[in-house]
């Protein structure tokens, strides 16, 4: 019972607030101090995604010339070894 009434008293004690408004001169400082902080421009975020590609290419190149690569020694140990040939006497 007593909890009830404590969640009632939180829930109505915002009845009696009223809005405050800002000042105007403060509102328009605020206001312009947050217009002057631009975003990241659009070259730069290209620029990013640019580079990103790149690095991703150049991953992709790598990993690829070294499986080229190791198949060309597999490819060269089993010319060596021609015979099959499993027996151990």
């Amino acid at each position: 019972m007593e909890k009830d009434r404590w969640i009632e008293n939180v829930l109505n004690s915002t009845n009696g607030i009223t809005k405050v408004s800002p000042n105007d001169q403060l509102f328009s400082k605020i206001q312009s101090r947050i217009n002057d902080q631009k975003p990241a421009e659009t070259y730069v975020k290209w620029l990013i995604a640019a580079s990103i590609v790149v690095l991703i290419s150049l991953n992709t190149t790598y990993i690829l010339q070294k499986n080229s690569t190791n198949k060309q020694n597999n490819d060269n140990i089993t010319s060596l070894v021609k015979t099959a040939n499993n027996q151990l006497y």
